[in-house]
């Protein structure tokens, strides 16, 4: 090994794809590549850090904490369901260390919220066998904690959304008058479950009061936000000893559901350099260590950006940036080997990305909501009309590959089951 010297930021100002201090060039590493163990149920993420590191002789577990199908990749050699830590922590552990030892792993990559946050709570019971792909406890519960996220971006001058914290819908009732519509509830933390975890986008009060028809307490506190208009944009960035080794930007052009969520449909973008500049201070300001997505919504007229939080794990895009030329899965795992990552200092901008099970869900909730409300019946033809410009070749499939194409096949199923289903309880329930 050899220690390399300073490090020479590209002439764009974007990227450091050279050598960074601390950083040790391993000559002999490429002859020997321990797996790594993934754990997340997210098919479009797990699959693209399986193929990332399969192309370069890694092998892939992944394991989820959910009773959720795996997407059988040609990329990922075994598949594993550790128990829930919040309902079995004790088995989580014995058989999360068991599976490390048993499988030889030297890094363990959370792919979702709630593997970041379990591995967050047993960080110390696990570093002792493998890599953790994540910063210690008290820098990982800053980004999972949206509350202390929003308060530290706004210290570091960044604008953020007015925000209440409400734990009671009489709370929530109370406070509406301090609020214009439309607003936006949404939980407190990034670490709850799937049924917990969704942004809701509230129009008038009789939407409110439909949404919480009884007073109680909730089962997690809630954030009551204003509503930002514009569009959604991604800062990816790789960091290491406070500098960034890899940027990446993406524009969302469709969520699901449409009144805002994750994305559907993407496009890469050259970084902004303000953007990036605030995205730099608050992951410095944090402390973080490896890849973190910070979003905005970018209002269209004036430019200005509203931080929206920090995804302290890989997102639900990942796939545009590494089919765009920014492996960001394979540098994470030269960094945390002691390589030195050879970033390209340009990557494909405008390259569009889709999510295509996604759009099946989309466009079933749009004609759903098409039934009451004007807004969704625009947007189901705007989206009709588009349709054409999002499905050709030219656009880039979410994890659909000739050579691996079942992990697609298989989330298409799950997604054409999931409305077929829905609608047969529906007319059972007219019925």
């Amino acid at each position: 090994m050899k220690l390399l010297g300073q490090p020479v930021r590209a002439a764009s100002g974007l990227l450091v794809p050279v050598p960074h201090p601390g950083l040790l060039v391993c000559e002999n590493s490429v002859a020997s590549k321990r797996p790594v163990l993934v754990i997340g149920w997210m098919a479009r993420i797990v699959v693209t850090v399986a193929r990332s590191l399969h192309r370069h002789g890694i092998p892939v577990d992944v394991a989820n904490l959910l009773s959720w199908p795996h997407p059988k990749s040609r990329a990922i050699r075994e598949y594993k369901h550790f128990p829930r830590p919040d309902l079995d922590a004790t088995g989580f552990l014995s058989q999360v260390r068991d599976f490390i030892q048993r499988g030889g792993h030297d890094m363990v990559i959370p792919a979702d919220d709630q593997a970041l946050a379990a591995l967050t709570e047993h960080y110390y019971d696990l570093t002792d066998l493998a890599h953790l792909a994540c910063p210690p406890p008290d820098i990982t519960r800053l980004v999972l904690n949206k509350c202390s996220s929003l308060q530290l971006a706004q210290k570091c001058g960044l604008r953020i959304p007015k925000t209440m914290l409400v734990s009671h819908s009489d709370q929530l009732f109370d406070s509406l008058s301090e609020f214009s519509f439309p607003l936006v509830v949404k939980p407190a933390r990034k670490d709850v479950r799937m049924e917990e975890a969704k942004s809701i986008t509230l129009r008038t009060t009789n939407e409110v009061q439909a949404r919480f028809p009884s007073p109680g307490p909730f089962s997690i506190p809630m954030l009551l936000q204003e509503y930002c208009a514009g569009a959604g944009v991604g800062i990816e960035m790789l960091m290491h000893q406070g500098e960034c080794l890899a940027v990446f930007q993406h524009r969302r052009l469709k969520e699901f559901p449409y009144t805002g969520g994750v994305s559907v449909a993407a496009v890469s973008e050259q970084p902004n350099p303000g953007l990036v500049a605030k995205s730099l201070a608050l992951l410095r300001a944090l402390k973080w260590e490896g890849p973190a997505m910070v979003e905005f919504k970018v209002h269209a007229q004036d430019g200005s950006a509203v931080f929206m939080e920090v995804n302290g794990r890989y997102w639900g895009t990942l796939s545009l940036p590494v089919q765009a030329g920014i492996d960001f899965p394979f540098y994470h795992w030269q960094v945390l080997h002691g390589e030195v990552p050879c970033v390209p200092e340009n990557y494909a901008v405008g390259m569009k990305w889709r999510w295509t099970a996604a759009h099946i869900g989309r466009f079933h909730g749009l004609l759903w909501a098409s039934q009451h409300s004007s807004a969704a019946r625009r947007e189901l033809l705007r989206s009709l009309v588009q349709l054409p410009t999002l499905f050709n070749p030219s656009v880039r499939d979410a994890i659909f590959m000739f050579s691996d194409p079942m992990p697609a096949i298989l989330e298409l199923t799950r997604s054409l089951k999931d409305v077929w289903s829905y609608d047969t309880k529906a007319l059972l329930r007219r019925l």
